[in-house]
């Protein structure tokens, strides 16, 4: 296993909203502020605060950094 597919995990769709912190760093992406959903990119060092459906979950993705460094 190469060093760049060690450090991707696979996201099954129907648990993503349920990331934890050590989830989220294995995909590369550190919690910020856990209440606002700040986020940041440990690549490039990118921050966001991921969008949410209506029913307050956060959408599909979220974790994935605006400059794709986790794609």
């Amino acid at each position: 296993m190469t060093a760049t597919a060690s450090k991707k995990e696979k996201i099954n769709p129907d648990w993503y909203h349920h990331l934890d912190g050590a989830k989220l760093a294995r995909l590369g992406v550190k919690i910020l502020n856990r209440f606002d959903w700040a986020l940041q990119c440990n690549t490039c060092g990118e921050r966001w605060a991921p969008s949410h459906r209506a029913d307050g979950r956060l959408v599909e993705g979220y974790w994935k950094c605006p400059n794709r460094c986790n794609w």
